[in-house]
């Protein structure tokens, strides 16, 4: 689109942001290259371009996502007592494999 200037050059006429976005929606689902889209719409080449650009910079830039974030649970504490001599005391989920061996290997050795 081109409009006179006031000492009777052309010059580019301004467009919309809106209009952008569909211009460049039109043209992703034109299937044409964007030197035979741009002549059919009038535009400059170099301009499109840029707005191309932009267009990849905006996509490509991580989005908000809406989380929950739960509380953590209430330390838990586990103490397991072995007659008077031995007591092992667990504190986390990582420790009850640890403890689960510790415990077999003692009933396989007939400690208990």
């Amino acid at each position: 689109m081109k409009k006179l200037t006031g000492t009777g050059r052309l010059r580019s006429a301004r467009i919309s942001a809106a209009h952008r976005t569909e211009l460049l929606a039109a043209f992703e689902q034109s299937g044409l290259s964007a030197a035979a889209f741009v002549r059919q719409h009038g535009l400059n080449y170099t301009t499109f371009y840029s707005w191309r650009q932009r267009q990849r910079k905006v996509k490509s830039l991580p989005a908000f996502v809406q989380v929950e974030v739960t509380a953590p649970a209430a330390p838990v504490e586990l103490l397991i007592e072995l007659g008077r001599q031995a007591r092992m005391r667990i504190h986390s989920e990582s420790q009850i494999s640890l403890a689960t061996h510790f415990l077999h290997r003692l009933n396989l050795s007939g400690a208990c």
